[in-house]
């Protein structure tokens, strides 16, 4: 079973592929067969699928049904299957990438400085390093974080490494125009300039950074800081030249950085393995098909989820939540911090911050609010940003799950939800001041 679903996402990547680089009629046909892909790569996975993620599927997959069927948006349905697609492709294309990780010489050695680090030294370092190289890579820097702790390291290592570099990459929503949650934010909000929200975003960053360092650190210090970083330092190299072929593509393309990942990446993950003496693309391919069929809990829960915001949307029109809504006359702060925790709530409950991000940008911008668009759009990539990091639908924890080989429930911690509700607080209260004078 397992080779027959490493064929079927072997068939979606390369499809995606095409879809992305075909005209639009026959990307449309190419959508289909995908979506069709998708559907049995569901089935014959789900029993395979542990019994938790089994469950979440099923409740997404339900109320999704239940949606539909009640204000008759059942063309939503395979909307949403089609929009989930790609995602199958970008993981292969992560493994990939974490399969050309594992064979660079930058990694032995990166992986040698990091592992001779204490490890209550290294928390800081990896807040930071996760945080800049995300903003480029989004979850791809997972790719390259869990090569340098090496294949044999034990489970709770890996788990902790994961944990703290999650509290990095939650804050690179704040600000990146590389995310996903930008895009769709940007969609209802085409009026706030980008530089303003990069700007505010940064400054929202620099705060949460704080925190994770000072609050959540283990052994904060900044000597501790810069030799972590340091360890890092033999990958900023192969980093930089990854992140300039992702952002070349989407500065001279239209396309979204997904989509960028799925075109660019391949070829020169083929030739940084061929480049290296003892580099074995055979290996790296092996590597690479063996991980795909893997990726099966991560798929079905972006999948159910993605289907899930695609009926929330096509229906929340016709639901009388915004009328209800509007009769309340909210204050600035109140939608602030709505916006915000609504969006860590539902991740605490397995809800993709697509289909919360979806419904609640659907909701506000809709509805007179005293909030500025910019505070507005804000909160929103805050909440997107800090809900990443608790939900199990999110694919940051699918991800980091694949790259770690941890269960994706093991990487929802108490210390991370301290985390996110904590900065949920003080930002929000510092966009709620900003709302006063803006």
């Amino acid at each position: 079973m397992t080779r027959i679903l490493s064929a079927l996402v072997g068939t979606l990547w390369l499809l995606a592929f095409l879809r992305i680089v075909l005209p639009l009629p026959d990307g449309f046909r190419i959508s289909a067969v995908m979506a069709g892909l998708v559907v049995a790569f569901f089935v014959l996975g789900l029993p395979r699928l542990a019994r938790h993620t089994q469950i979440l599927c099923a409740i997404l997959v339900a109320v999704a049904m239940a949606l539909a069927g009640i204000y008759d948006k059942w063309a939503a349905v395979p909307d949403g299957i089609v929009k989930a697609a790609i995602f199958p492709a970008f993981l292969s294309t992560i493994v990939l990438l974490r399969a050309a990780a594992d064979q660079r010489p930058e990694i032995a050695n990166a992986r040698a400085l990091f592992s001779a680090l204490p490890a209550n030294e290294r928390d800081s370092g990896i807040v930071i390093g996760t945080h800049l190289i995300g903003a480029i890579l989004q979850v791809g820097v997972f790719a390259i974080l869990a090569p340098i702790l090496g294949k044999d390291a034990a489970t709770d290592e890996r788990r902790q490494v994961f944990t703290t570099a999650i509290r990095g990459m939650a804050t690179v929503p704040f600000w990146s125009p590389f995310i996903v949650g930008m895009a769709v934010a940007s969609q209802y909000l085409p009026m706030v300039p980008l530089w303003q929200i990069m700007v505010l975003g940064l400054a929202m960053t620099v705060v949460g950074t704080a925190i994770s360092i000072v609050g959540f650190d283990r052994n904060p210090g900044m000597g501790r800081l810069f030799r972590s970083l340091a360890s890092l330092a033999p990958v900023a190299l192969p980093v930089f030249v990854a992140a300039l072929i992702v952002v070349g593509t989407t500065a001279a393309t239209e396309l979204s950085t997904l989509q960028a990942l799925i075109l660019a990446l391949p070829l020169p993950c083929l030739l940084a393995i061929a480049s290296v003496p003892a580099g074995s693309v055979r290996q790296a391919l092996g590597q690479t098909i063996t991980g795909i069929g893997r990726i099966g809990p991560e798929t079905s829960i972006l999948v159910c989820a993605t289907m899930l915001g695609a009926v929330f949307e096509a229906a929340l029109p016709d639901s009388g939540l915004l009328d209800w809504l509007q009769s309340l006359n909210l204050p600035a702060w109140a939608v602030i911090f709505l916006v915000i925790m609504i969006m860590n709530i539902a991740g605490l409950f397995g809800v993709h911050a697509i289909v919360t991000g979806t419904f609640l940008l659907v909701v506000f911008t809709s509805v007179p609010t005293p909030v500025s668009d910019l505070v507005l759009m804000q909160a929103l990539l805050v909440g997107w940003g800090l809900c990443s990091g608790i939900s199990i639908g999110s694919l940051s924890v699918a991800t980091g799950a694949a790259m770690f080989g941890v269960p994706p429930t093991d990487l929802i911690t108490r210390a991370n939800i301290a985390y996110v509700f904590l900065t949920s607080a003080v930002v929000g209260a510092l966009l709620w001041g900003l709302n006063g004078i803006l």
